[in-house]
């Protein structure tokens, strides 16, 4: 016997309903997948760009740190050589007695000199000169034992060189100023040293 046709239809609905159930969840769940690939793809996407964006910073930072660090070794090397020629400075203000009388007689044996000149130095260094330069702290005969047509004269009269000396002579004065001629040699010879001190490096 046939089944009413209310119950029939009933029947026809839930097939149907059961259609679009199972439709409706395969669609979600294709929905769901589409959108958790996407998702993840977003967020992978996201993430890579993150991760390559701290990797060049970090390669910034450690190519800007290795050349700061360069930059700093240049830089102590560079005022280690200037500090060497400070100290060579300090150890020529600081000569007395027998070296002070080497160091000055190397110095006016490069000169064209007359021999009569005469010395002058500061206030502060007149009596360090003295002694050095002569036997009784008057005359310079250590100095002027040098050479024949040496007779140098030391003046009470100061200049103004802090450190080193003038020969005052008829035509011209010749000025022995310590911190010049060592600045003039820094400047001859500065590239030599540093290659010398550095190059192996």
């Amino acid at each position: 016997m046939k089944k009413p046709i209310y119950e029939r239809i009933l029947l026809e609905a839930e097939n149907d309903a059961k259609v679009i159930i199972a439709e409706a969840n395969a669609e979600k769940a294709r929905i769901l997948k589409s959108g958790k690939e996407t998702i993840i793809a977003q967020n992978t996407a996201e993430l890579n760009a993150v991760q390559a964006y701290n990797k060049a910073r970090v390669k910034n930072f450690t190519e800007r740190q290795e050349k700061g660090l360069v930059t700093f070794q240049e830089q102590a090397r560079q005022q280690l050589v200037v500090d060497i020629f400070g100290e060579v400075l300090a150890k020529i203000n600081n000569l007395t007695g027998k070296d002070l009388l080497a160091f000055i007689k190397a110095l006016i044996a490069k000169e064209e000199l007359n021999g009569d000149e005469v010395m002058q130095v500061s206030k502060r260094n007149y009596k360090k000169y003295a002694e050095a330069l002569s036997r009784d702290g008057k005359t310079l005969d250590l100095l002027n034992s040098a050479n024949a047509k040496y007779n140098f004269t030391l003046s009470k009269e100061s200049t103004h060189i802090r450190e080193g000396f003038l020969l005052s002579g008829k035509k011209y004065d010749l000025i022995f100023d310590f911190k010049e001629i060592v600045d003039e040699y820094q400047k001859k010879h500065e590239q030599r040293i540093y290659h010398e001190l550095f190059n192996n490096e």
